[in-house]
């Protein structure tokens, strides 16, 4: 009798502390984990953060200029279609259960559509999204993702890490991200800082990402996405975003060279200075621009040269941009290519 009691003991209170571990994990916030298989800083980047600025205007946690006027999330670019089109997973933050999900949206430039279209689109601007619930009204957003690539179905209990769809380019978005939203019973919150919208930047409460995540996202205020080399102008930012105009050879007989470079994070006063040097070291081209007059979230700069008339000289011609900011700040970034 005695084995059989102490037996029921062990059951009970194997199913008590099975019981409270569950219950703790549904009533604790979420610690939330990167939720994309990239390396940040390399073939990801953070573009736009929440708008944390009450009123009008917009300023990110830290008071810098990645965001806009009420963005309620946090966008992670890749930087190029070719990359969207190789595929770039998703993955939840954390553990929970799969709320809502969609799919179908087509991967497309929101300009592109016609004006009929843009109003279906826009009544779906989160393209296709999943939504994870993680208990105690804790939910967890991540849209724009890539048409046909979502791998969970509603319903499914999903893992921390567990791949839940690819970055794509659906609904309402100008470039291949994920839009990652942390909400509490339908407030959005910034996960940097704890706090709501509307809660001035410079303020924090606490994280909601694990330190393994804040070790990967470093706040850049400016970062290069495309730096390159064509044999023909580009003809704007899409252009640069395919992935495909960048070329490392160019013929003897090319009629012209382009360096170009595509940036994020602008701030007024700064003075960019792009230059082409060729094979022996001179400077073949050079132009600066007047200090900005604005803030900008993203800025194209090119510049080119014809074919001399004695001919290209072999070898490796390098451009290179500088960004000088007026509080001393300097942003480099530079490419190369060859006379073949």
């Amino acid at each position: 009798m005695n084995k059989l009691w102490q037996l029921s003991l062990s059951v009970f209170f194997g199913i008590l502390i099975t019981f409270s571990m569950a219950s703790a994990q549904k009533g604790r916030p979420p610690q939330l984990d990167f939720p994309l298989k990239c390396t940040l800083g390399m073939d990801c980047h953070i573009q736009h953060f929440m708008d944390i600025q009450a009123g009008p205007g917009a300023a990110d946690f830290n008071c810098g200029s990645l965001t806009y006027n009420n963005h309620s999330g946090t966008d992670f670019r890749i930087l190029t279609l070719k990359q969207m089109e190789k595929g770039v997973p998703v993955v939840a933050a954390d553990d929970g259960v799969v709320f809502n999900l969609r799919d179908g949206v087509p991967d497309q430039y929101f300009s592109e559509y016609s004006k009929k279209k843009q109003k279906e689109v826009y009544s779906k601007g989160r393209g296709n999204v999943v939504v994870i619930q993680h208990g105690g009204g804790w939910n967890t957003f991540y849209a724009h993702l890539k048409k046909g690539s979502i791998r969970v179905v509603k319903g499914q209990r999903v893992s921390k890490g567990q791949v839940l769809g690819l970055v794509g380019m659906s609904g309402l978005t100008e470039f291949p991200h994920l839009h990652f939203e942390l909400r509490h019973r339908n407030s959005r919150i910034d996960p940097f800082t704890g706090l709501e919208a509307q809660s001035d930047c410079g303020k924090s409460d606490r994280t909601f990402w694990s330190e393994a995540a804040l070790r990967q996202m470093p706040y850049k205020e400016t970062f290069f996405v495309n730096t390159g080399f064509s044999e023909t102008r580009p003809a704007d930012r899409k252009d640069l975003e395919t992935g495909r105009k960048k070329v490392a050879d160019f013929s003897a007989i090319a009629p012209t060279i382009y360096f170009w470079s595509y940036y994020i994070g602008s701030r007024m006063g700064d003075k960019t200075k792009i230059e082409i040097i060729g094979p022996d070291g001179s400077v073949l081209r050079s132009h600066t621009s007047k200090p900005a007059g604005n803030n900008q979230i993203s800025r194209t700069m090119f510049i080119g040269m014809k074919k001399p008339a004695t001919g290209w000289e072999s070898g490796t011609y390098v451009g290179k941009i500088t960004i000088r900011r007026t509080d001393g700040s300097v942003f480099e970034d530079s490419a190369s290519i060859n006379m073949r």
